[in-house]
């Protein structure tokens, strides 16, 4: 990789930091997949509605965090720019398709990003194909098929790249690490809804893993190891990464109670429904009266809550000061991120700064 390989990216790209990288990922992932698409009609067309589920997933916004981040653990590891690095970045986005599309089934979650959720599309598929049988164990099904084909997408992007043999198989280790982490973080959720001892810590912990390392952490990692072999930067990104990893997921979870439906594209009810013991829920009951308290057992978790019920709780979360304590605990962590990058040469350091005030600072 040398200067030339820079002429078809600016530095920093039009658009910021993480709106200049989104659109050049936008590019590849809409070539990509359009190919995907083709396969699977020449393979049968009652395929189509699989991809077209996907790929209106994938078109219907998402902020491209993951794709940033590994293209600025490049050039933070190489002070230059490869197009060739947004094929990478974008198997990271097909994996987050991947997980979004299976946490949907897991959470019983109906819409995504404003639209129905994959299982739902297929769901809604199948009836208006006229098929037989279940229509909404066909969308359960159909949605855990059509993540497992993006999760086998994402490693043929991945395997695209043409970049040099030693980087992509560092990189591919650390790709490994990052889809492992995400499984495991994701049945750690699963049994946390479960947990009665559930405290902060165990949050923190599937927070950090779920979330964390697979959003921030491993993609900066990622781009670093295509770009070379640097230990200290390693460890500089690590602590960043997780800082501004966790403080993600924490903000996800305060957008997912307290936030707007109309904003976040994605309903309110969920996550209490589901019984997610995040570090609001988990704080409010540990602060709450022995009367709020009762509201807490009798709704998070409780698949028929209404909206009064969610309401409930979301005044709960606020009079205990849980709300206020998770935004503590997040401008902790934000300052933990600064520091961790403060030796990092512009235009890296201001790049990652400026990804982290996304990551948290946001509203959707």
């Amino acid at each position: 990789m040398t200067s030339s390989d820079t002429t078809d990216l600016l530095d920093p790209p039009p658009g910021g930091v993480l709106g200049g990288v989104a659109g050049r990922v936008d590019a590849v992932l809409e070539r990509f997949l359009r190919a995907r698409a083709d396969e699977l009609a020449d393979l049968d067309p009652a395929l189509e509605p699989v991809a077209d589920a996907v790929t209106a997933l994938v078109s219907a916004g998402g902020k491209r965090l993951r794709p940033a981040f590994v293209w600025w653990g490049y050039r933070a590891a190489t002070g230059h720019t490869d197009p060739e690095v947004l094929k990478p970045a974008g198997a990271v986005e097909l994996l987050h398709t991947f997980a979004l599309i299976h946490d949907d089934i897991m959470d019983r979650s109906a819409t995504r990003r404003g639209l129905p959720a994959v299982h739902a599309a297929l769901r809604d598929h199948h009836i208006e194909a006229g098929l037989s049988g279940d229509p909404e164990w066909f969308g359960v099904g159909g949605g855990i098929l059509a993540g497992d084909m993006v999760f086998v997408w994402a490693d043929m992007l991945f395997e695209a790249a043409r970049l040099e043999h030693r980087a992509m198989a560092r990189a591919r280790r650390v790709f490994a690490q990052l889809r492992a982490e995400v499984m495991a973080g994701q049945y750690l959720d699963l049994r946390l809804s479960g947990l009665p001892a559930a405290s902060e810590a165990d949050s923190l912990r599937v927070s950090l893993l779920k979330s964390g390392r697979y959003t921030v952490t491993r993609p900066l990692q990622m781009g670093a190891a295509l770009g070379g072999t640097d230990p200290d930067l390693d460890r500089m990104l690590s602590t960043f990464g997780d800082a501004v990893g966790v403080a993600f997921q924490l903000r996800d979870d305060v957008l997912g109670l307290l936030g707007d439906p109309d904003t976040t594209g994605k309903g309110s009810l969920e996550d209490i429904r589901e019984g997610k013991r995040t570090m609001l829920i988990l704080h409010a009951r540990d602060q709450a009266t022995t009367a709020q308290r009762a509201v807490l057992d009798r709704v998070v978790g409780n698949p028929d809550a209404t909206r009064d019920d969610a309401d409930a709780v979301r005044q709960i979360v606020v009079d205990t000061g849980a709300a206020d304590h998770v935004e503590a605990h997040l401008t902790g962590l934000r300052a933990d991120a600064d520091r961790a990058v403060e030796h990092l040469p512009d235009p890296s350091r201001s790049a990652l700064l400026e990804l982290a005030s996304v990551a948290v600072d946001r509203s959707a």
